[in-house]
């Protein structure tokens, strides 16, 4: 039953690795998507309930970074407030696919989907060493592409409970109210690849080769 139980789950698990770019929304900050962007790398591993449940559990590391002077208006030039950080971000996070979906399905099978959940955040900022909750949340496209290998893109989102990362504290223009005006965020954005893993005597060369003759 043991041996059953570990062959099973592990046709379900997909590892893989990912890269793109981080950046911070917050008093510096307020709206603007894309945001001194910085590189970001990371790993992730994947067990797939079925073809529209799966949950995931990623490490993220990348920079972090914002400047008063990048903005036109008076407030902020006053100010003249910048800050560099890294943050090392580690999630577990539920997703949901729209369509039924597998790695282990065929070629070119997709299907775009929504990932929500919790999970740490370190940051190393001017301000010293912190590690701070974070809920993450964000939207993904995922396509099989072989017999082992998938790729996709994400764009996922980290609200902190967290008011210092940029060295501010609730400090921005009276005459403005951001969307992310009460803790500082930010968001990851990249493609990844991931690897099925599986028991080859449990896996069926002949569903990914067959094609149907056509009539």
């Amino acid at each position: 039953m043991l041996m059953f139980t570990v062959g099973h789950a592990q046709r379900n698990v997909d590892i893989g690795v990912f890269a793109g770019t981080n950046y911070y929304l917050g008093d510096i900050n307020p709206s603007k998507q894309f945001y001194s962007p910085s590189f970001s790398v990371g790993g992730l591993c994947r067990y797939n309930l079925n073809p529209r449940y799966s949950i995931r559990g990623s490490v993220f590391y990348g920079g972090l970074s914002g400047d008063d002077r990048d903005f036109d208006n008076l407030f902020q030039s006053r100010r003249d407030a910048s800050f560099d950080a890294n943050v090392l971000d580690a999630t577990l996070q539920f997703e949901f696919n729209f369509l039924p979906y597998s790695t282990w399905g065929k070629r070119r099978e997709f299907s775009t989907y929504v990932a929500g959940g919790i999970g740490f955040a370190f940051f190393n900022s001017s301000g010293g060493y912190t590690y701070e909750l974070v809920l993450p949340f964000g939207v993904g496209f995922k396509i099989n592409l072989a017999k082992r290998l998938s790729a996709g893109v994400e764009w996922g989102f980290r609200k902190t409970f967290y008011d210092e990362l940029d060295g501010l504290e609730n400090w921005s223009d009276p005459e403005y109210k951001g969307l992310f005006h009460n803790y500082d965020w930010y968001s990851v954005a990249g493609i990844f690849v991931t690897y099925k893993i599986f028991d080859a005597r449990d896996d069926c060369p002949a569903y990914w080769d067959y094609q149907p003759k056509k009539r």
